[in-house]
């Protein structure tokens, strides 16, 4: 299984939760420790939530299709329920008129096209390109980019063969759950 994620947000998630111990340990000096820990759930929620938002998104491949892990929902869509594969602002998978869209493989931004190099758009699947060129979001370079491309290489290896179309969607009830639970904790702490 390859497994794609925002290395944008790995950072995000890793400096919120730098910058919340930080505050915490100047709040118990300047404040006293009683008071860091009522200000506990709130920067636990922020870390959390930063996590969800940011960390834990990802697009997974496997054998069996294409997993696309966001906030609150996975969707698993099977090879043979695949019609098309874009990159316009972020990873989407379409299957007929539905599309899903991978919060943890955005496409870059618009700065990308003029830092590419001439071989980032070479030896893409051919599903790739559009009119003879390809978008920043479809370089392998761009979160976006290297995930279309995996998909799209086994995608059109499949493509004559009977396969099953499915999708199936998972909400996260536990993400979700603490969600609710550190709000309301940090709601009462204050």
């Amino acid at each position: 299984m390859q497994v794609f994620r925002s290395t944008f947000g790995r950072v995000i998630t890793v400096l919120v939760g730098l910058v919340m111990v930080l505050a915490l340990v100047v709040f118990a000096r300047d404040f006293g420790i009683a008071s860091a820990l009522g200000s506990v759930p709130l920067a636990v929620l922020l870390v959390y939530g930063s996590a969800v938002m940011f960390w834990l998104p990802r697009v997974e491949v496997d054998d069996g299709g294409v997993r696309i892990v966001n906030l609150i929902r996975s969707h698993y869509i099977s090879w043979g329920a695949i019609d098309r594969v874009d990159t316009r602002y972020a990873l989407a998978v379409f299957v007929g008129q539905k599309k899903y869209t991978a919060w943890g493989a955005p496409a870059p931004g618009r700065h990308a096209a003029f830092f590419a190099t001439k071989d980032q758009g070479q030896h893409l699947p051919d599903s790739t390109y559009l009119a003879g060129t390809v978008r920043p979001g479809d370089l392998v370079t761009s979160e976006s980019g290297a995930a279309a491309a995996v998909i799209r290489n086994r995608w059109e290896k499949t493509q004559g063969q009977d396969l099953i179309s499915s999708v199936n969607t998972a909400w996260h009830f536990r993400t979700i759950a603490a969600l609710i639970t550190l709000t309301l904790l940090a709601a009462l702490a204050f």
